[in-house]
């Protein structure tokens, strides 16, 4: 729901570029927020018969996730479809990653890229992430990492945390640019500011080796911490060997054998195996 919510108010602020005015598209997301879904609804109908691409996005979003309207991929295309078609870089966008995942249309990744890079031009950031994979992977696309990178550093110039991860992971890996820890440890910076609990550990890692940056074993596990903290299973394995060695933070079998449990119960395969080999 808050996705919802967030994708509808950056419609509002970029169709509007200044203080929002009551209308059908504003007063539907009020209403949303306030729970009273079905109202909303009708807010957001009644906008489409104005042609309002923001309504016909809105309309498209609760079709498309299902908020207390039939979920229907087909309609939500449709609708998304006519609002992309007015140029608002939103609907683009989830055009784009409806056409990527086949949802309500036939799968076709050479038009997601097509509908990502008419959002893009627009400086939308999340679509010059989504470009950028596909740049990166060579799908609906030829391949080309050094373009992927110039997408990933306009999205995260702007503070998209998805593409300063994904900018940190090049910098680090030398994939589409020249290999700086330096440079990878800024990026995982920025986004782990934000809470991203991918950043947060990769972060903590670089730390933990002195990659890019001086070795600080405490630091680390405070970034360990955060992103376990949000149920991140390979930081909750990288704190847990931390707390059984005493590195960067008092030794504690007991917080060790928890976040080993954790981590496992999450799916990471070494935690579990950890777990055999700890005495009992």
């Amino acid at each position: 729901m808050k996705a919802f919510i967030r994708s509808l108010c950056l419609a509002t602020a970029l169709s509007l570029g200044g203080p929002a005015l009551a209308d059908n598209f504003t007063d539907g997301v009020e209403l949303f927020r306030n729970k009273q879904y079905q109202r909303a609804l009708f807010e957001f109908q009644q906008g489409t018969q104005q042609d309002d691409p923001r309504c016909q996005y809105a309309l498209g979003l609760m079709y498309a996730i299902g908020n207390h309207i039939g979920q229907d991929d087909a309609k939500a295309f449709d609708w998304i479809r006519k609002a992309a078609e007015q140029g608002l870089p939103h609907a683009q966008n989830y055009l784009g990653y409806m056409y990527a995942d086949g949802r309500g249309t036939k799968k076709d990744e050479a038009k997601a890229a097509e509908m990502y890079q008419m959002a893009a031009a627009q400086q939308y950031p999340d679509a010059q992430y989504n470009l950028a994979t596909l740049y990166a992977s060579g799908r609906g696309v030829k391949k080309d990492p050094k373009e992927a990178v110039k997408l990933l550093r306009r999205a995260a110039s702007k503070g998209l945390p998805d593409a300063q991860y994904a900018l940190g992971i090049m910098y680090a890996s030398g994939f589409g640019v020249k290999q700086n820890d330096e440079q990878a440890v800024y990026w995982y910076h920025m986004a782990a500011k934000k809470g991203y609990p991918k950043a947060q550990n990769k972060l903590g890692v670089l730390l933990i080796q002195g990659r890019g940056t001086e070795k600080d074993e405490i630091k680390a596990s405070n970034w360990f911490k955060y992103a376990a903290e949000q149920g991140y299973a390979p930081a909750e394995y990288n704190l847990a060997r931390l707390y059984e060695a005493g590195r960067g933070v008092p030794e504690n079998r007991a917080k060790a054998i928890d976040l080993y449990r954790r981590a496992a119960s999450h799916g990471n395969t070494e935690a579990a195996e950890r777990l055999k080999k700890m005495p009992s």
